[in-house]
């Protein structure tokens, strides 16, 4: 008998080497068949009623995948979640963090971290296909103001509504509901959301320091990607914009800035934004960290002249 039929290694390819054993029931295998397969290493348990097959790596992509074979009633969260999604400035935890319902027990394994909760939604999950759930970007950040700090959140709020297209009210949406005393972390999330500067979400983690090191200096009507249309260029975006100074900020820290069509382009766009009495300022990277405070003082210069 051959160790896997084709129904097997059809969901084992699609579900990062792992299987529930109501899903090998499903492709065909029986209890006792399985019992073999394991006895002779084809399969390996890794927590109750679920199995991975040895040649597939047990990354996190397959740990996540286990939990949601073994526990239909959790959804992966946390910086778990935020690594799923691509999030920037995450906890250095790479355990397997789930959201849980209050009386459940999802696993007793030591790299699975349950958060039990009645606060969810059903449309705070998100399905995928390899079989793994995973909180929404914005319940996952939501979820991640119990663990970062406040810049480090707004960095995540600004990321999860450039990448997920979100705006300020479906972020609001999925907090507001939640707020009581023994959740401080959700009027948290939604203070920050409340001080973001106005505009389009950020793109980068620089510039969210620049603007908060900005607001926090008492700059006020400043704008996130501001569109403008330039003579002689065409449509523009300016990283952060002081509209009625005609001040703007670029946080230069994507290869492209460095790069001889990208530096050309920028120029050029500098250039046609001059004529028309705008005043270009531009920040690195090495203009950040420890020159942070010397940066700040240069733009507030640019910014009262």
């Amino acid at each position: 008998m051959r160790p896997f039929t084709k129904e097997v290694l059809d969901h084992l390819e699609a579900h990062h080497g792992i299987a529930s054993r109501a899903q090998l029931d499903a492709a065909g295998l029986s209890t006792q068949t399985v019992r073999r397969m394991v006895d002779s290493g084809n399969l390996v348990q890794v927590l109750k009623g679920v199995y991975r097959m040895p040649a597939v790596p047990f990354d996190e992509l397959a740990r996540c995948a286990a939990v949601c074979a073994g526990h239909s009633d959790v959804a992966i969260s946390g910086p778990t979640a935020g690594r799923l999604w691509g999030f920037r400035r995450l906890p250095r935890d790479h355990r397997v963090h789930v959201l849980a319902t209050p009386a459940s027990h999802p696993t007793i394994a030591p790299w699975v971290v349950p958060y039990r909760t009645a606060a969810v939604h059903a449309d705070d999950f998100v399905v995928r296909r390899d079989g793994i759930v995973v909180t929404s970007r914005e319940r996952t950040a939501l979820d991640l103001t119990r663990m970062v700090d406040r810049q480090d959140l707004r960095s995540i709020i600004e990321q999860a509504m450039h990448d997920g297209s979100l705006d300020e009210d479906k972020l609001r949406r999925v907090a507001v509901d939640w707020m009581s005393r023994g959740r401080p972390w959700v009027r948290r999330f939604l203070e920050v959301l409340g001080e973001r500067v106005g505009g389009g979400a950020a793109e980068s983690h620089g510039e969210v320091v620049v603007g908060d090191a900005l607001a926090r200096a008492g700059v006020r009507g400043l704008e996130r990607q501001y569109r403008i249309d330039l003579p002689g260029y065409g449509p523009a975006r300016f990283d952060l914009a002081l509209p009625r100074r005609r001040l703007a900020i670029e946080i230069d820290l994507f290869p492209t800035h460095r790069e001889t069509a990208g530096r050309q382009r920028d120029t050029w766009r500098d250039a046609a934004a001059t004529e028309i009495g705008w005043t270009i300022e531009r920040v690195a990277e090495t203009d950040l960290g420890p020159n942070l405070a010397a940066t700040v003082h240069r733009l507030l210069r640019a910014a009262t002249r």
